[in-house]
């Protein structure tokens, strides 16, 4: 604790005083003596006896000085130490709180990139789909003005309406991935709350009642029961690095039906 120049001069000051009460306590001291020594026969007591008396009433009021101010120390001493404490657990918390804040911020960054491809995958896919109904639009119109040329336009309709089908489950996959995402963000991002389970449960119903209906029987089960999690989320509580650690998972399991998907093109 550093002292201001007013308090360095108040505490000279008072120590200046002591002293000097120190010193006129022994004069006293040492006239008492020496009445008392003449009242009893004695001799007068002589100079270097006065000077000695007051020497040593000067040197123990010093001593008295410097063992106040050590007693005065000790708290001060304590304190310091609980501070050092204190401020080394704020530190470990702050490392922490730092580590969690680059995870998410890489969370963020992935999210970002994630909804980019989205909105690049679904500007295509609508491109697509302008093509290929204008396609089949003239394929319907040729057939219906020479009906016995074209024979195979039924086979290439139903064709064109199988890529379709593909190109919007890739399109509604990746709004679940985006969708699951959001959910893991958020679990990250408020560690002192509950994890948002409601929002979990409806997600998941949702993904598991699209693919019943759009996928086979395989898929549900591999969504429903994906690979054991491993938890990597550094910073969290363990119930949020849990949460997360299972929504991701199950991303990862989307992720693969649309790779699926695609080499099937």
């Amino acid at each position: 604790m550093t002292l201001t120049l007013g308090e360095r001069v108040a505490d000279l000051g008072l120590f200046t005083l002591q002293a000097l009460v120190f010193l006129l306590v022994g004069g006293a001291m040492m006239m008492l003596i020496d009445w008392t020594a003449r009242r009893l026969g004695g001799g007068k007591v002589s100079q270097a006896q006065y000077l000695t008396a007051l020497a040593l009433s000067f040197f123990l009021g010093l001593f008295l000085q410097w063992e106040e101010s050590y007693r005065n120390s000790q708290p001060l001493k304590t304190q310091n130490e609980s501070l050092s404490r204190e401020i080394a657990s704020l530190s470990k918390d702050l490392e922490a709180k730092n580590r969690n804040i680059e995870t998410l911020e890489r969370r963020f960054d992935t999210f970002t990139a994630q909804l980019t491809e989205i909105g690049k995958d679904t500007g295509k896919t609508l491109q697509a789909l302008q093509k290929k109904v204008k396609e089949r639009e003239r394929q319907i119109a040729s057939l219906q003005n020479h009906p016995y040329e074209n024979k195979d336009v039924g086979t290439n309709v139903v064709e064109l309406t199988g890529k379709t089908r593909k190109a919007a489950m890739k399109n509604q996959l990746a709004q679940l991935r985006a969708e699951g995402n959001r959910i893991i963000d958020k679990a990250l991002s408020t560690p002192t709350s509950r994890p948002p389970a409601d929002e979990r449960k409806q997600w998941f119903t949702n993904t598991i009642q699209y693919l019943q209906q759009n996928m086979d029987a395989g898929h549900v089960e591999e969504f429903r029961d994906p690979p054991v999690p491993a938890l990597h989320f550094e910073g969290l509580p363990a119930s949020h690095d849990l949460f997360a650690s299972d929504v991701e998972a199950r991303v990862k399991v989307l992720q693969r039906f649309t790779d699926e998907l695609r080499e099937k093109n």
